[in-house]
């Protein structure tokens, strides 16, 4: 069968595209080697979100007596926890089977690879053999934990940040090797379940990327709640033992705990699925090369997600695969990569979208601050919350708009509003005259957009004298 749309891979960019064309009413076919939904469902932002609950829970009960709730926190159930977990993942994958079902989508299980712009050859898990042809190919095929050299993984004792949330017993003792988002999201939840936690980090901070006040934040919160960070190291090495692991920095000293966990970063999976068979661009790190259309330097392929690497993130994935299925289908439009919002989920969670002030700084870009503290939100206080701050940019002449970072209670949820008004091309006086229920974690927004003006209500800035 001839179809509109084959697509490689049924992660968030896959396996959207495919309902997006089936809405459409395209005939497509979706082709998958291991489970639909991806790294995001089955390995990655849902089993992480999962623990993080978890782990937000057991840090709620000891926190309790403040609050009046006089309970005794008996143990960590890592089972228990890992349960629930693959229930969630098997729930959500199980949904999306039946909507790809319910939109006519066809899903062949198995791996494909292109052996012409049009066609791709995927073999089965039973050893058979299927031919597929279409008129537009979208690539998905995702990305995979990177390793560095002397961390020989082997999933046990030395694991990737796909194959810490598997673990059947609760590590005592654990190095995590990256500071980035992925090291600090599981030093959070693997800290509150109990673990003592090291985390090594090559440069001197903490999320690297963010504003320096958010990598402060999240390094002073994980410390308090003891896991031990060392930056500007570099580790050697690392070895499996019989009771463990051990790691060896590049100065000679050694770490010993139950478990390493290599969370470095990403790398995309293009390799051995034909693409630089049939000429399509990759770049020197092997991310496929598109223009803003998705499309690749062969006509017809399209290419989504971590196979990109714009944004390794699995929202950016699903929007970049409207654009691609819109596209194959004669309904253009293209990504804008100026306005994407992204969240850690630590405690405090960090979120971001838009500008960093280093950023405007080095274009030369005028610009105004808002900053609003956390410890001034009524319903921060409420919360017992009280950790955390925003920063606002907007353009000093324009008024637009230009970004913001959030460090606090449901950054997460908060950052979308800030979105939205970079989106519509608002200025902090928009936000400033929309009314926010009262209390709620939200008002930080209106008070950051208020502090542009140096007139937050909550924040003792200095008065104004009139000339007499």
């Amino acid at each position: 069968m001839t179809y509109d749309v084959a697509i490689l891979g049924a992660g968030p960019g896959g396996y959207v595209a495919a309902i997006r064309g089936g809405q459409l009413g395209a005939k497509v076919c979706l082709i998958e080697e291991g489970e639909l939904g991806g790294t995001c469902l089955n390995r990655g932002c849902i089993p992480s979100k999962s623990y993080y609950e978890s782990a937000q829970r057991m840090l709620g009960v000891r926190d309790g007596a403040e609050f009046g709730v006089r309970a005794a926190l008996e143990a960590f159930d890592l089972a228990a926890c890992k349960g629930r977990k693959d229930r969630v993942v098997e729930e959500l994958v199980g949904g999306i089977g039946k909507l790809l079902a319910g939109h006519g989508v066809d899903v062949v299980h198995g791996r494909g690879v292109l052996t012409a712009p049009d066609a791709i050859q995927v073999a089965t898990a039973d050893g058979g053999s299927v031919a597929v042809s279409a008129r537009n190919v979208i690539v998905a095929t995702g990305s995979r934990p990177a390793d560095i050299p002397g961390l020989p993984v082997d999933g046990a004792r030395i694991l990737t940040s796909d194959q810490i949330w598997s673990l059947e017993e609760l590590p005592e003792s654990m190095v995590i090797v990256g500071g980035g988002v992925i090291g600090c999201e599981v030093a959070h939840a693997f800290s509150a379940f109990g673990t003592r936690v090291t985390v090594l980090e090559l440069v001197d901070r903490l999320l690297f990327t963010e504003e320096k006040e958010a990598s402060r934040a999240v390094q002073r919160a994980l410390t308090d709640q003891g896991v031990t960070v060392r930056t500007g190291v570099r580790v050697a090495s690392a070895a499996a033992r019989s009771n463990g692991a051990v790691v060896t920095l590049e100065d000679g000293a050694e770490i010993a705990a139950d478990c390493v966990v290599v969370a470095v970063g990403r790398i995309p999976n293009t390799a051995g699925v034909g693409l630089e068979d049939v000429g399509v661009a990759l770049d020197e790190r092997g991310f496929v090369q598109v223009n803003d259309e998705m499309e690749t330097s062969v006509p017809g392929v399209y290419a989504v997600g971590d196979a990109v690497g714009r944004f390794m993130l699995a929202h950016v994935a699903t929007s970049e695969a409207m654009v691609a299925m819109h596209t194959c289908l004669g309904k253009p439009y293209w990504m804008d990569y100026d306005v994407v919002p992204y969240a850690v989920f630590t405690k405090p969670e960090v979120a971001g979208v838009g500008a960093k002030e280093a950023d405007l700084k080095e274009q030369s870009i005028p610009y105004k601050v808002g900053r609003f503290g956390f410890g001034a939100s009524g319903k921060a206080a409420a919360m017992g919350a009280p950790e955390g701050f925003i920063k606002l940019l907007s353009h000093a002449e324009t008024g637009r708009v230009l970004g913001a970072t959030i460090v606090g209670a449901h950054a997460s949820e908060v950052i979308h509003e800030v979105t939205l008004a970079m989106r519509m091309e608002a200025s902090p006086g928009d936000l400033v005259t929309t009314i926010h229920v009262h209390p709620t974690i939200s008002e930080v927004v209106l008070e950051a957009g208020e502090d542009t003006m140096g007139l937050a209500i909550h924040k003792l800035g200095r008065p104004s004298r009139k000339e007499d």
